[in-house]
């Protein structure tokens, strides 16, 4: 067994990622900023009104922006 943490392997991830949170999220920005400060490929929105469901409380974008992120 190794001692790496999530934030450790984070650089390993070499694909496009879509990280979102919700401005009424547990997950807050200083839990996400991690994962957008060491994945090379990646998008980080926050939907202002969400909490931790933005793929229901803002449904219209949240679709939208998985579509053109999905399209890249």
């Amino acid at each position: 067994m190794n001692d790496w943490s999530i934030e450790d392997r984070l650089p390993l991830i070499h694909v496009p990622t879509f990280v979102i949170n919700g401005r009424a999220d547990i997950a807050q920005d200083f839990v996400v900023a991690p994962f957008f400060e060491k994945i090379e490929k990646v998008k980080w929105v926050t939907f202002e009104n969400s909490s931790h469901t933005p793929h229901w409380e803002e449904r219209e974008r949240y679709m939208r922006l998985l579509a053109e992120f999905l399209a890249l």
